[in-house]
């Protein structure tokens, strides 16, 4: 674009459609220079206010990006004619960047304004599963609260008519899966041991492909489905309606209520029984959700279940997810604290995990041990404004900053787990595919669980590998167990030196007793089923 100047509103559209052209090439400089140069000639302009925000967002500069949201939503109010698409898509972006600043509660505000103002029927179904999410990582969340937003949910649900249901007859139980995440994304990663593993005599395998990235775990996924549909670009009752005419009998949904979920789908009922699990941490809230999969550890006792989950929750005996290591696994390295003289605490769990509660707890562990160190490592610390934010942040709540190591993001992640001794673990949201990789690099975490599904999935990895006494049930004991792991350091040396042997030889590992497990789960509920429409 030339730096002419723009003497009239042609030639600002067309100056602005360039910028957008360049943004979403990833030319984010020089989208940036270019609405610069716009803003010379224009104020209020709300559509390229978004458009600098979302270049901030790609930038990662999420204060920044929060700080022109808010200009946007007053532009939009001054100029007559207030967009409301526009406003719910600001709204919509201030929620995301609040999540990622680990500020849950202000992320779901966001987000409830986001579906109050939507337009479109379908996007305020997003932004409503959004908050779901969300709450996921909120402090003092109560069931009543995610009751309210279930039900919420569930209201923007109401006009999908189901179709009327439909018997059929198969020589092999068939079994869909659907998720946006066939690729080398956690749910990716965690579900190809049961499909390389399912029992082809019993089982018909059906995978809906709803995502648009496709990599060598998609490939090999592919490879263990019996049929595969893409579905990326069909709406959800055109994918409904192809579940429906493939006649499928168990229908599993693993997104939830994480971005690209097809929870929708659900509601038409293509399937005779419709489970959700594996992706998301709690209860999707829908009546049309038959079965959550889940574990005995995960699950708790039966009152929080029954309080938590709409859907009937199925107990698998050991775990509810399969761990395969990647093939080319660094090799492990001793402890840290061997060399240094002191040990090195870390979590690589997402940012948006880590609370308050959180980082008071980390930092009465560093007060308890001498000299320790704290490593995190996310994206959010790569950028300047992230680190500032998280430093600032981090020195509020008592933060020797001195003591404390703040990593962006990098590849080979799993080769830095040498720098660490112990890892923590986040609360209320607590790692899933995060954990595995410590452990599988030989580092013991330690995990804090409550009565809330999302909490105990560190302690469920840690009893299936019979190290649940590094499972805490309250903050206290939480400090105590890491505190007394850093003064072992022989104990240390002998977790990491047999961390993956104990991985590998646990039921998380056991690829073909989990697909057996959740085999077993999906002829009972058929048999349920089946006895309920006799």
């Amino acid at each position: 674009m030339s730096q002419e100047n723009l003497t009239n509103k042609n030639e600002v559209i067309a100056a602005y459609q360039e910028a957008v052209e360049d943004w979403r090439a990833g030319s984010l400089d020089k989208a940036r220079r270019e609405t610069e140069h716009i803003r010379k000639f224009v104020t209020d302009f709300p559509k390229l206010t978004l458009l600098e925000a979302f270049i901030a967002r790609d930038k990662r500069e999420y204060i920044t990006e929060l700080e022109i949201l808010r200009r946007c939503l007053d532009e939009n109010k001054s100029i007559g004619n207030d967009d409301a698409g526009l406003a719910a898509e600001a709204w919509s972006m201030i929620g995301s960047a609040f999540h990622e600043l680990g500020k849950a509660n202000k992320a779901i505000e966001a987000f409830s304004h986001a579906v109050e103002m939507e337009p479109e029927l379908s996007q305020r179904r997003v932004e409503a599963s959004n908050q779901i999410f969300a709450a996921n990582s909120a402090e003092n969340f109560s069931s009543e609260d995610f009751l309210v937003l279930y039900q919420r949910y569930e209201a923007l649900l109401a006009p999908i008519v189901p179709f009327p249901p439909k018997k059929s007859s198969h020589a092999r139980l068939r079994v869909g899966y659907l998720s946006a995440d066939f690729c080398g994304h956690p749910v990716g990663r965690l579900i190809l041991p049961l499909l390389e593993h399912h029992d082809k005599n019993r089982f018909e395998i059906y995978c809906y492909h709803a995502g648009k990235k496709d990599d060598d775990i998609t490939e090999k996924l592919r490879a263990s489905s019996d049929a595969w549909r893409n579905i990326a670009s069909a709406s959800d009752e055109e994918a409904a309606r192809w579940i429906y005419d493939d006649a499928i009998d168990i229908l599993v949904e693993l997104g939830i209520h994480t971005q690209g979920n097809r929870l929708p789908v659900l509601a038409y009922r293509p399937a005779a029984v419709q489970i959700c699990g594996i992706g998301d941490v709690r209860s999707s809230g829908l009546s049309c959700v038959d079965y959550f999969l889940s574990d005995v550890w995960c699950a708790g006792d039966e009152a929080s279940t029954r309080e938590d989950f709409a859907e009937r929750v199925i107990r698998l005996p050991h775990t509810h997810f399969c761990f395969s290591p990647p093939d080319n696994l660094p090799p492990l390295a001793p402890p840290p604290c061997l060399a240094h003289g002191y040990t090195t605490f870390g979590s690589f769990n997402n940012a948006s995990k880590i609370t308050d509660e959180t980082l008071s707890l980390w930092n009465e562990i560093l007060l308890r041990v001498p000299q320790s160190r704290l490593l995190l490592k996310h994206k959010l610390f790569g950028g300047e404004e992230g680190l500032r934010f998280t430093k600032e942040r981090m020195k509020r709540l008592g933060f020797d900053l001195s003591r404390v190591e703040l990593r962006g993001f990098s590849p080979g992640h799993l080769s830095e787990y040498a720098d660490m001794d112990i890892a923590l673990d986040t609360y209320p949201y607590t790692g899933g595919m995060t954990t595995f990789e410590a452990l599988s690099m030989g580092v013991p975490v330690v995990t804090r669980y409550g009565t809330r599904h999302g909490t105990r999935f560190g302690y469920s990895i840690l009893q299936n590998l019979g190290l649940g006494e590094l499972a805490a049930s309250t903050p206290r004991h939480y400090v105590e167990i890491a505190a007394a792991l850093a003064e072992n350091t022989e104990l240390l040396s002998t977790l990491r030196e047999n961390m993956r042997e104990f991985l590998s030889s646990s039921s998380p590992s056991n690829a073909a007793q989990y697909a057996s497990d959740i085999e077993a789960a999906y002829e009972t509920v058929w048999k349920e089923k089946e006895n309920d429409t006799q």
